[in-house]
């Protein structure tokens, strides 16, 4: 070991190192893809050992797992979606998001793939539900069947639309901000009508 590894490493609790190890793979996940990622590099960008590691994660699958799952968190919305600012204010901060961890949430995006991890997908399912559940609340919308099919229809072009603006660079980030931000506001308009 080095002594600026030395130096980097020093005692902490094991929740204080559990949320180190953590923000280190969110970091490194964020501009890299998971399988370009190693358990070393965790550990390192951490300032920890891989032992470490192993014991506060298990497996670099289960440290990637934590990192969707907290990832997959939505800012806290607004209390109504009474102004167009307020939305304008959400999905900028959750582009933000989004743009400071493109690889994250792009390997997110691409589950759907053929060798699809389960548990990433109900990570990610159980982070849909929750985007579910606030933009209902946010529209103030009634908890019914056809808005949670609308609230879906919406993820689903949330999707598309990130996805042309990260990969395909066919759209920018004030494409996707204006798209998201009426998208939701006529999904308000909408979702009223079940009423």
């Amino acid at each position: 070991m080095t002594r600026s590894e030395a130096a980097r490493r020093t005692r902490l609790d094991a929740e204080d190192r559990r949320e180190q190890i953590l923000a280190a793979a969110q970091r490194l996940f964020a501009t890299r893809a998971y399988h370009a990622v190693s358990t070393s590099e965790l550990a390192a960008a951490a300032g920890t050992t891989r032992t470490n590691l192993h014991h506060h994660f298990g497996t670099k699958r289960e440290l990637y797992l934590e990192v969707v799952r907290r990832f997959a968190r939505l800012p806290d919305p607004p209390a109504a979606v009474g102004r167009g600012g307020d939305v304008a204010q959400m999905f900028d901060r959750w582009l933000d998001s989004v743009e400071q961890n493109r690889e994250t949430y792009l390997s997110m995006i691409g589950v759907s793939s053929p060798r699809r991890d389960p548990e990433v997908e109900a990570a990610l399912h159980a982070g849909m539900r929750a985007w579910e559940d606030r933009l209902l609340a946010v529209l103030d919308a009634p908890d019914t069947e056809r808005n949670r099919a609308l609230v879906r229809a919406f993820q689903a072009m949330v999707s598309a639309a990130t996805d042309e603006w990260l990969r395909r660079d066919t759209l920018d980030r004030s494409d996707v901000h204006d798209l998201l931000t009426r998208g939701l506001l006529a999904l308000r308009t909408e979702a009223a009508h079940s009423s």
